[in-house]
């Protein structure tokens, strides 16, 4: 697979999607596809055409390591999409963390959250929880997506109250693309809870808000309603 196969695979989509949720196993991990942020240069175009994919990884640390700042921030950004879409989370981590070192503002926080979607992959609530405690705090765009994430890093840690607090807290208002996942949690937790009303109320909510959502059509009953 050349780099132009991969290329593709770390391009994002559309502004007005800003995320999917994959499931791993027993665990919901958000993978988060963003915009690119508007002031990280583009470096996949300084690759050789041809490269092979094994080599991509190299090819971007020697970007990084020689400069100038800006391009070093950009291909450490590069080198983590990269890395999480091979599923290796740790050097996704790592990139994202020197990334976040180099940048400022919305693409500082970006970078962030990435490395704690990173931390979720690796299977480390700790770092995961401090990646997106700082996002949620520092960054109003970015807040809800990091609340939800906030939420999985408790799940990983076997903090089920834990988490139940924070998608509470998290769904006590409109929380945009965030919603459907986070609703979806919050029921599934609340039937383990023997919370019965609590557990309808998401549900309704989410089929009501969010009849398209990929979440909304793994309600029950939801398949034979959208037969003709």
């Amino acid at each position: 697979m050349a780099a132009e196969t991969v290329r593709k695979a770390c391009a994002p989509p559309p502004a007005h999607r800003l995320w999917v949720i994959v499931l791993s196993s027993a665990l919901c991990v958000p993978c988060v596809l963003t915009p690119p942020a508007h002031a990280i240069e583009d470096v996949w175009s300084r690759l050789p055409p041809g490269l092979p994919a094994d080599s991509l990884g190299s090819a971007l640390r020697r970007l990084e390591a020689a400069g100038p700042a800006a391009t070093s921030a950009a291909a450490a950004f590069a080198e983590g999409q990269f890395h999480h879409a091979r599923g290796e989370y740790r050097l996704a981590a790592d990139a994202f963390g020197r990334a976040a070192a180099r940048l400022q503002g919305l693409e500082h926080t970006e970078a962030r959250y990435r490395q704690g979607l990173a931390w979720l992959g690796e299977r480390d609530p700790g770092r995961a929880r401090a990646a997106f405690e700082e996002v949620a705090m520092l960054s109003q765009p970015f807040r809800a997506l990091a609340q939800l994430g906030l939420a999985r890093a408790y799940a990983l840690a076997g903090e089920p109250d834990q988490e139940l607090t924070v998608l509470r807290r998290l769904l006590d208002r409109p929380a945009g693309e965030a919603e459907p996942a986070a609703l979806a949690r919050y029921a599934a937790l609340c039937d383990r809870q023997h919370r019965a009303s609590e557990a309808h109320a998401a549900r309704e909510r989410l089929a009501k808000r969010w009849p398209r959502s990929f979440e909304a059509a793994l309600l029950p009953g939801a398949a034979e309603e959208s037969q003709p």
